[in-house]
């Protein structure tokens, strides 16, 4: 073998390297979460998939992602998402302020700073503004461990 094929062999493998690494996730990329709700906003805009990797628990961190979707099932991607929750039997709020940004994958968010502190039933109100409108959507769950 040349020293020219073995340069052309060299720069086509760093090539496919690079577009490999590159590259956006995608569903079978992203690792099944441990616990999922979907819920339609109010209005019938938006559909979203709220996903953890762990069972919602008191204490800690989640890890979560929201797919946000059109009515007919198409990605969204830069929507302004503000999400706020609480226990309404209760009366309080979140522990903490959560954030939510866009990822690189299309229609895809992460939640960050979202902590609960107590079991019981919570809820995770969300309102999503895009060009196309603003809706909103709340999810309802419990917590029923001290993990």
């Amino acid at each position: 073998m040349n020293q020219q094929m073995f340069k052309h062999i060299f720069i086509l493998t760093g090539l496919v390297c690079v577009l490999l690494a590159c590259k956006a996730p995608t569903d079978a990329d992203i690792t099944k979460p441990a616990w999922e709700l979907t819920q339609t906003s109010t209005n019938g805009l938006f559909k979203v998939r709220l996903r953890c990797q762990h069972l919602p628990s008191v204490g800690s961190f989640q890890d979560c992602q929201l797919e946000l979707t059109d009515g007919s099932g198409k990605a969204i991607h830069g929507a302004n998402i503000k999400l706020d929750g609480g226990m309404p039997k209760h009366g309080h709020g979140l522990p903490t302020a959560p954030v939510v940004s866009p990822l690189a994958a299309q229609g895809h968010y992460k939640i960050e700073g979202l902590q609960y502190n107590m079991p019981g039933a919570w809820l995770l109100g969300l309102l999503i503004k895009t060009p196309a409108g603003q809706d909103k959507l709340v999810f309802s769950f419990e917590i029923s461990n001290l993990e």
